[in-house]
């Protein structure tokens, strides 16, 4: 296991536990991020930047599109309403295969890939190579 770059953390937020214990341990066992941190709803998930966001940080976040309370979307409006944008990534990882939905992606310079779930090793390996956050591995 690797050890973490202490200027690199990854968010995984997703409101069902089951896929958040897979993406958890798949996270951790391609060497992605020795400790992410996990929410259950998007909400969760912004008061974590609203009080531990930190500029000389990047964040790379594992969102589902689809959740209560916040969803994906909300999340990052959220994180652009706050301009902390700049230093998130977001792979979007969900079940919808909605055209819709890929294209509104698109519109967030924050977004780096979507993923339909489940995740794999293939697509983590792809994700380290995107341009973002290919520095932190």
């Amino acid at each position: 296991m690797s050890v973490p770059n202490q200027n690199f953390e990854v968010l995984i937020v997703d409101d069902d536990e089951m896929t958040v214990f897979l993406h958890e341990v798949h996270v951790k066992d391609n060497d992605f991020h020795p400790a992410p941190k996990s929410f259950y709803n998007g909400k969760d998930a912004v008061d974590y930047f609203n009080t531990y966001f930190n500029v000389a940080k990047h964040y790379c976040i594992l969102l589902d599109i689809n959740m209560p309370i916040l969803d994906g979307w909300e999340v990052m409006d959220e994180i652009e309403e706050k301009g902390m944008d700049k230093n998130v990534s977001v792979i979007i990882l969900t079940s919808s295969i909605n055209t819709a939905d890929r294209l509104k992606a698109r519109k967030y310079n924050m977004v780096i890939d979507y993923v339909e779930k489940p995740l794999s090793t293939q697509h983590l390996e792809k994700i380290k190579l995107q341009d973002k956050i290919k520095d932190y591995f």
